[in-house]
């Protein structure tokens, strides 16, 4: 399999079907953060009004705070994977190969349904990624794809996943 920079098109492409994605969950994950600092602003605000004895102020205010820093860094360490595939993709740090959709699998359990496409290369080698379900529902069977594999040094214990583009024509 070769891979090659994207054109104008196939950026658009990508933009629109991967970055997308990874955007939208930053937007909603980020909100996290504030609304737990401004329930912990309020939850001590409220028992400073209600005149809480010393004791239990500073042990609630503790672990309110314990609260606060724990889903700061939660939040932080899951989204810092979609930061970095937004910049690899802002800055153009990927490379694609041309491939075909050769198969689709969904699987499901009992909390989420994973989408999977398997694609086929000119070489006759085949991938099976992961992908969304808008992804997913575009991927048909003969239908060409691109095969992202993002520009990272070797060696990095948490390399970004491949991803799979569907071109639309």
């Amino acid at each position: 399999m070769m891979y090659r920079e994207a054109n104008i098109d196939e950026y658009k492409t990508i933009c629109r079907q991967v970055r997308s994605r990874s955007v939208l969950v930053v937007c909603l994950m980020s909100l996290v953060i504030p609304v737990t600092v401004l329930s912990t602003v309020l939850s001590i605000n409220m028992m400073i009004r209600k005149n809480y004895d010393r004791a239990s102020f500073i042990v609630s205010t503790l672990l309110l705070v314990t609260f606060l820093i724990i889903m700061a860094v939660f939040v932080i360490s899951f989204l810092k994977g979609f930061f970095k595939r937004i910049s690899c993709i802002n800055n153009h740090k990927y490379y694609v190969a041309d491939c075909v959709v050769s198969a689709r699998e969904k699987q499901r359990n009992t909390k989420h349904t994973h989408y999977f496409v398997t694609v086929s290369f000119p070489d006759g080698n085949e991938q099976k990624v992961m992908v969304s379900a808008s992804v997913y529902s575009l991927a048909e069977r003969g239908k060409r794809a691109l095969l992202l594999k993002y520009d990272e040094p070797e060696g990095i214990k948490n390399k970004l996943p491949f991803e799979i583009a569907v071109i639309e024509r």
